[in-house]
């Protein structure tokens, strides 16, 4: 190429405004820092991004996700107790009033020989109560509205959710934090703080869709009521407590249903 020309073109390239006078050093930073920004996006809002995909998740999926969760139960170890044939006559009864519960598991109940007043759901809609809660809730609204607890939380797939929430935040914490222990333990305790936040909505969100389910078959939510007023008279806890717990305070939780009236 003519040197006068190859010149000219130089020349042109240098002033045309399009072309930026680009500085390697700056232009990695700002990269850098986008890449740092999007990931504490993913980290702050795993819950909503697990949400998203989890609720779009089609029945099918989630069907053989939830196959793939086994817990080592075997039914001949539990008989069939008279509570446990009264619960399965109630989830009978609620099961067709939720589409989201049909044609998925056979939710399958037992008893735990546990002290304490609980019941929970596994990924795979196993639902287990304890004995304590069966040898003091013998109300048939009380024990309607703790099994329709379990299964809102099956319903809105909570337990997915929650497992692909952990697994965002495991990815992302992995990421950035590698062999540095102090911004390890930084980042999982805020991950906890947020985690414990989304599980209280979601026990909220479980509270929700047993009173109205109770609504349906009984037409009032007394039982809701009567349970959570019995608990509230045997919690020693005070209630700034909730915020380090998984649940809302039983207060909070009254006075939500007793809201929903």
């Amino acid at each position: 190429m003519n040197k006068n020309l190859e010149d000219k073109y130089i020349s042109v390239i240098e002033d045309n405004i399009n072309v930026g006078q680009s500085n390697a050093i700056a232009e990695f930073f700002i990269l850098l820092a986008g890449i740092l920004i999007l990931f504490l996006l993913l980290y702050f809002f795993a819950d909503k991004i697990g949400c998203f995909f989890i609720d779009r998740m089609s029945d099918k999926t989630q069907i053989q996700i939830e196959n793939t969760f086994s817990y080592g139960i075997n039914p001949n170890m539990y008989g069939k107790t008279a509570n446990i044939k009264r619960l399965e006559t109630l989830r009978d009864k609620i099961v067709p009033l939720d589409k989201k519960l049909q044609g998925k598991s056979k939710f399958p109940i037992y008893e735990v020989p546990e002290k304490e007043i609980n019941a929970f759901v596994t990924p795979n809609g196993t639902i287990f109560f304890t004995r304590g809660l069966l040898k003091e809730v013998k109300d048939e609204e009380i024990l309607t509205f703790v099994l329709a607890h379990e299964l809102g939380h099956y319903a809105h797939r909570d337990h997915l959710k929650s497992i692909s929430r952990e697994i965002i935040v495991g990815l992302i914490t992995s990421i950035f934090t590698s062999q540095n222990n102090n911004i390890n333990g930084t980042l999982n305790s805020i991950s906890d703080l947020n985690g414990l936040t989304y599980s209280r909505r979601q026990e909220l969100e479980a509270d929700k869709f047993a009173n109205n389910i109770i609504y349906q078959l009984y037409g009032n939510n007394d039982g809701a009521i009567e349970f959570f007023e019995m608990l509230e008279k045997k919690e020693k806890f005070p209630e700034f407590l909730q915020y380090f717990s998984t649940h809302p305070s039983t207060k909070q939780r009254l006075k939500f249903i007793k809201n929903g009236r």
